[in-house]
C-alpha cells in the first residue's frame, strides 16, 4: 500500500452556513411542523416516537419496538454522575452505589407558548421566565427601542405578554433576521400577519391591508435566544366575537393570544375557530474539510490483487530460514483492448482505482471514500480526487 501525505494546498477548511425553513401550524391544541403528521414505520405506528410538531434530537430509536430501544445509563459510583432528570434527593435516597441509573430516548422538543397576564395571581411566580430575560431584552435595544424591558412603550414585567419559546435544536445558532412570519386565522380567513420586515427584530403588522393595527409593532424577536415576545393588545378580529383565549368567556382576537394551544395545556375542542401559523428560518453552521488526493503519472499503476497477474502462472515464492522472495518472472495480465482479435494490443500497465482511504498521522484509518464507478488508470494519466468531510 502506498501512503501519500496531504500538502498544505491540498486541504481546505470551510464553514457552511445554511438556513433551513420551519413552518409551524397550531390548531385545536395540536402542533404540526412542515405539514407532517406521524411517520408510520414498519414496526411501530409512530416511527420517530415523538408527538407531532416535535423535532427528535439525534433521531434515535427510529422505528424500533418497545423492547429493542437503546437508552442511556450510568452506574452510581464515586464520581457521583447523575442524569438531570433525577433529582438530588432521589439520587441519594433511591439508589445505592453500584445501582444503574437509566434514561430514555428519543429526546424531543417543540415550540411552547406562555401567556403572562397582568391580573393573574400566578404572574408573580411564573414571571421569572420574563424577568430572567431582563438583560437580554435590553441587550437588543440598539436595534430597536421596542426591546427595552421597561420604557414609555410598556413594562414587560407587568404588562400582558405572550412568549413563544423555540428550542435551539430547531433553529440552530440563531433565527435568521427578516424570516419571521406570524399568521392569525379565524375560520380559515387571515385576520392578522406580522413580519420582521425591517430585520431589526420588530414584528410589524403587515396584513391584511388596511386592517386595525396595520404598521404597528406587536412584539419583538430575540434572534439568538429563540424567543418571540408579543405585546400587541389591539383588536384584530374585525367583528369576530372571539373565543376563550384566556379561559372563561370569549374575548376578541389579539396578538397576545397568538399561538393558543402550543403546548400550553389547552384542551382539545376549546379553540376551534382560530388557527395560527409561524414561519421562520434557522441558522446552522457546519465545519467542513475539503481534501484533494492526487495520483500522478506513473503512480498507482501496480496492484496486489491476484487478478493483476496473468492466470495460470506459478507464484512459487521461495521461503527459507534465511529469507523470502517471490517469483520475479510473473507476467502482468495485458487488459488493453485491441481492434483485432490477434495480435494483442501493446502492453500498458493498467489499474482501476475504486476507493481512497484517509489515515491520520499515526496511520489509523479514519475514512474511506468509494467511487461509484472505478476509474481506469494508466501510466500516462493523472487524476485528482476531491473529497469533502463534515466535521
Amino acid at each position: 500500500m502506498i501512503y501519500k501525505k496531504f500538502k498544505s494546498n491540498d486541504l481546505f477548511y470551510n464553514t457552511l452556513e445554511m438556513h433551513p425553513q420551519f413552518n409551524f401550524v397550531i390548531y385545536d391544541g395540536s402542533i404540526y411542523l412542515n405539514n407532517r403528521g406521524q411517520n408510520v414505520g414498519a414496526h411501530v405506528t409512530n416511527a420517530l416516537d415523538i408527538p407531532t410538531g416535535h423535532v427528535s434530537l439525534y433521531e434515535l430509536n427510529v422505528d424500533r419496538p418497545a423492547g429493542e430501544r437503546i437508552y442511556p445509563f450510568i452506574t452510581k459510583n464515586g464520581s457521583l454522575s447523575n442524569f438531570k432528570t433525577i433529582s438530588t434527593s432521589s439520587f441519594w435516597e433511591d439508589y445505592e452505589y453500584g445501582d444503574t441509573l437509566t434514561g430514555s430516548y428519543p429526546m424531543s422538543a417543540s415550540i411552547v407558548r406562555e401567556f403572562f397576564a397582568t391580573t393573574t395571581t400566578s404572574r408573580t411566580a411564573s414571571a421569572n421566565h420574563i424577568n430572567s430575560l431582563y438583560n437580554t431584552f435590553n441587550f437588543y435595544t440598539p436595534m430597536s427601542r421596542h426591546y427595552a424591558f421597561s420604557s414609555s412603550l410598556g413594562n414587560k414585567g407587568t404588562q400582558n405578554l405572550n412568549l413563544i419559546s423555540i428550542p435551539s435544536i430547531i433553529f440552530g445558532t440563531q433565527i435568521k433576521q427578516g424570516s419571521v412570519d406570524l399568521q392569525f386565522y379565524v375560520s380559515g380567513t387571515l385576520i392578522g400577519q406580522l413580519k420582521d420586515q425591517n430585520r431589526n427584530g420588530e414584528l410589524i403588522q403587515v396584513g391584511p391591508s388596511g386592517s386595525t393595527g396595520s404598521g404597528s409593532v406587536a412584539g419583538v424577536v430575540l434572534y439568538n435566544e429563540g424567543f418571540i415576545a408579543l405585546t400587541g393588545s389591539w383588536d384584530i378580529g374585525d367583528g369576530f366575537p372571539g373565543e376563550a383565549y384566556v379561559g372563561g368567556g370569549a374575548v376578541v382576537p389579539r396578538w397576545i393570544y397568538f399561538g393558543k394551544g402550543a403546548n400550553d395545556n389547552t384542551a382539545a375542542g376549546s379553540i376551534i375557530s382560530s388557527s395560527f401559523g409561524l414561519t421562520f428560518k434557522g441558522t446552522t453552521k457546519t465545519q467542513t474539510i475539503t481534501m484533494l488526493a492526487h495520483t500522478l503519472k506513473g503512480d498507482q499503476n501496480h496492484s496486489n490483487n491476484p487478478t493483476y497477474i496473468k492466470h495460470g502462472q506459478s507464484y512459487g515464492p521461495y521461503t527459507a530460514s534465511t529469507g523470502y522472495s517471490e517469483n520475479s518472472d510473473l507476467e502482468i495480465k495485458n487488459i488493453v483492448s485491441s481492434s483485432y482479435s490477434d495480435p494483442y494490443a501493446d502492453f500498458k500497465k493498467t489499474t482501476y482505482i475504486s476507493s481512497v482511504a484517509i489515515y491520520d498521522e499515526n496511520r489509523n484509518l479514519i475514512g474511506i471514500a468509494k467511487l461509484a464507478t472505478p476509474v481506469k488508470k494508466t501510466e500516462d494519466i493523472e487524476y485528482t480526487f476531491k473529497m469533502k468531510l463534515d466535521i
